[in-house]
């Protein structure tokens, strides 16, 4: 494995990226249910919207009814009074995350306003509230499938809504976003994904851009990773760029690797996949991300 380290100039005649100045985090919103676990993935919104002054919206999505083997057999006023069983259960965890919710903004102090919103199970709207988002947090998805709402919820986001999705991983540690990463192969997906984080990424501590096997895009330039990395100094955010050669190894698993080496609190990277009907199909490197990660992943496509 080889690593070379890159802050030149662009080439004459390349044209910048653009990215906006004065990038800001208005609005973020948090999908969370009786499945989510609530208080990590809570905090985290809370620092983030104190430090951006965004607004905060809470999504509730209301879990499965609990049904159990006696509730099958009711009859009648019996089925009646199963459903008022179920109602006050699901009542009593969502009263229990809006609590949450409400905690975390009286101890971050968020200033510009928030929302609660609660859906009923099995809303066919529950995409539509990201679409006006600057930032949508939800928890990662399981490697079998299961995710923190109605299945594959998470993997339609990143797919479909045309926001930039923040993957917080189960019992994950929550922390402000001092050191980033952001997987860079001068494509679409990852130039959307740069311009997305940007308000992260200028923020943060330490930025590192990774390319792994620069070779494969032609579109890197002379030498791979300087212009982006000029862009994002440009913003004011502290970067280098770093290039390594996978040596045949699982792509999606050195960057988790190389994260996890710089100390990384965030992974920013382009999601490749596509979708036909009900079928949900990512490329490798994003599919080992987005169910293996242990710290945030921001994903944008």
């Amino acid at each position: 494995m080889t690593s070379n380290k890159s802050t030149s100039s662009p080439q004459p005649g390349q044209a910048p990226l653009t990215i906006g100045k004065g990038a800001e985090l208005g609005e973020i919103i948090v999908f969370i249910d009786g499945h989510t676990e609530a208080p990590s993935i809570l905090e985290f919104a809370g620092l983030l919207a104190e430090e951006h002054g965004a607004h905060l919206i809470g999504v509730f999505m209301q879990p499965a009814p609990k049904v159990t083997t006696a509730q099958t057999f009711a009859r009648g006023k019996g089925i009646r009074e199963v459903m008022q069983v179920q109602e006050q259960e699901i009542g009593g965890i969502e009263a229990h995350h809006r609590a949450l919710f409400e905690d975390t903004l009286r101890r971050h102090a968020v200033q510009s306003g928030s929302e609660w919103r609660s859906l009923p199970y099995l809303s066919s709207d529950v995409g539509v509230h990201a679409y006006y988002a600057d930032l949508v947090m939800i928890s990662r998805p399981e490697p079998a499938g299961d995710t923190a709402g109605p299945p594959g919820l998470a993997e339609s986001l990143v797919l479909s809504s045309a926001r930039p999705i923040l993957l917080i991983p189960p019992h994950g540690t929550v922390s402000r976003v001092c050191r980033a990463v952001v997987a860079w192969n001068a494509t679409r997906e990852s130039i959307r994904a740069v311009a997305d984080a940007l308000p992260l990424l200028v923020k943060a501590e330490a930025v590192e851009v990774l390319v792994v096997d620069p070779q494969r895009q032609r579109a890197h330039g002379p030498e791979p990773g300087a212009d982006i990395a000029r862009h994002l100094a440009r913003h004011g955010a502290q970067v280098e760029a770093r290039r390594l050669s996978s040596g045949g190894e699982d792509v999606g698993r050195l960057l988790l690797s190389a994260s996890a080496t710089f100390g990384a609190d965030l992974l920013v990277m382009g999601a490749y996949g596509h979708s036909h009907l009900s079928e949900w199909l990512f490329g490798g490197v994003t599919r080992t991300v987005l169910y293996e990660a242990g710290l945030p992943v921001l994903m944008s496509r």
